[in-house]
């Protein structure tokens, strides 16, 4: 399906280190992207290309594409390991990965040569409140698009943009609308400078606009990309939950940042007014103990639950497994994200108060992680929203798009 010489370069890697392993070996150079993407609000070139050249936007991908097939829980370490870095180049680790990876659920056949035979592709999605403008006209051998899509996080560094339309559809010019999601290259869209934030201000989440372009029918999907895939045999690709637990991994990785970076603070700080160390105090021991508890609680949570999702999905359909997980199998996946996330924030705000004012200066790594894990936590698919629809699944009631049944 793909060029000969992307299997190779994959397998290549793959026999140098495991994903996580050459993540890691990349620290330092990702602390300085994290650091100079504060600056440029989005990842530099330079890192982009050596997270792709390190296959840490394709591990998701199946092997037969030039992937590595890596199970959910890695996923999860991975997005984990490098979100502990740094929060933006945690959140384009994951999402850059995942929706390379979201996207081959629902392509056609006709595309993927065309998509994954450049080793460093990369795609953004364009979503939210500039669709409401949106419009598209179909022609002769596909469609053109007008509109502008936001959060389309790492587009500086993408090599496709893809558009993913309100829930009713675009609409279509002279009425009706086109139920589709639409994938369209680098020459074909333009970025628009929108992102400004304070947390993840690094993660390039700016607009994308597209002004007519031709896009062929070849490169249009159907808009559920939380469908499942039926030509590739991974699990992965039939969960539903997959950019849910990718985020709560970012989430539960800047705890993790935090409460290193509390440890490395607390044995060279004395507090004002104090004769010992910060490390010596036991409101610090508690806290670090608690916090400590409650990240590896909560990841321990949404491991578990993608294992078993994965193993109650098991082989393709064809071959006697599931193409959808039952519901309450996904509905304690989806918690389990919600949580994951939800929790990390507050252990973060925690950590930030415990170490003092020292955490509120900017060069403090903490005042970043604090930024970080509420802008993480923000996000609409594992926001403290979701508890309250996810609560409601419990009593009967139904999460519009996912399969609860009434009782």
């Amino acid at each position: 399906m793909v060029r000969a010489e992307i299997i190779g370069r994959s397998k290549k890697l793959q026999e140098t280190a495991p994903p996580l392993e050459r993540l890691l070996g990349m620290s330092e150079a990702l602390k300085q992207a994290g650091d100079e993407a504060q600056e440029i609000r989005h990842i530099p070139a330079w890192a982009s290309n050596e997270i792709a050249d390190q296959g840490l936007y394709r591990f998701a991908l199946p092997q037969e594409l030039g992937g590595e097939d890596v199970s959910t829980r890695d996923q999860i370490e991975i997005v984990e390991a490098a979100s502990a870095i740094d929060g933006s180049v945690g959140w384009c680790v994951h999402i850059n990965s995942e929706i390379n990876s979201l996207l081959l659920r629902r392509m056609s056949m006709e595309l993927v040569p065309d998509f994954y035979d450049d080793w460093r592709v990369l795609a953004c999605a364009g979503v939210g409140p500039g669709l409401e403008t949106a419009r598209a006209r179909p022609v002769e051998g596909g469609w053109r698009l007008w509109c502008q899509g936001s959060f389309a996080s790492g587009c500086h560094n993408a090599t496709w943009a893809m558009v993913h339309t309100r829930s009713e559809g675009v609409p279509l010019e002279g009425g009706g609308s086109s139920e589709r999601a639409f994938l369209m290259p680098r020459g074909d869209w333009e970025i628009v400078d929108t992102w400004d934030t304070a947390g993840l201000r690094g993660s390039g989440s700016a607009d994308v606009k597209v002004d007519g372009p031709f896009i062929p029918e070849k490169a249009t999907l159907p808009k559920d990309l939380f469908g499942t895939c039926e030509t590739f045999a991974s699990p992965t690709l039939r969960n539903p939950m997959q950019a849910h637990y990718n985020k709560g991994a970012v989430a539960l990785g800047i705890a993790r940042g935090a409460i290193n970076d509390l440890i490395e603070l607390a044995m060279e700080k004395t507090p004002w007014g104090s004769g010992s160390l910060l490390a010596d105090q036991p409101e610090l021991q508690y806290r670090l103990g608690e916090a400590e508890a409650t990240v590896r609680a909560a990841k321990a949570f949404m491991i578990d639950a993608q294992e078993v999702t994965e193993r109650h999905l098991g082989p393709l359909p064809k071959d006697g497994g599931r193409a959808r997980p039952d519901w309450e199998v996904t509905q304690r996946s989806f918690l389990s994200c919600v949580h994951a996330a939800q929790v990390s924030r507050h252990v973060v705000d925690t950590i930030h108060n415990t170490a003092g004012t020292t955490a509120s200066r900017m060069e403090s790594p903490l005042e970043r992680r604090l930024r970080d894990s509420h802008q993480a936590a923000a996000h609409a698919a594992i926001s403290w929203r979701q508890y309250r629809n996810l609560g409601s699944t419990y009593l009967g009631n139904e999460i519009p798009g996912l399969s609860a049944p009434r009782a």
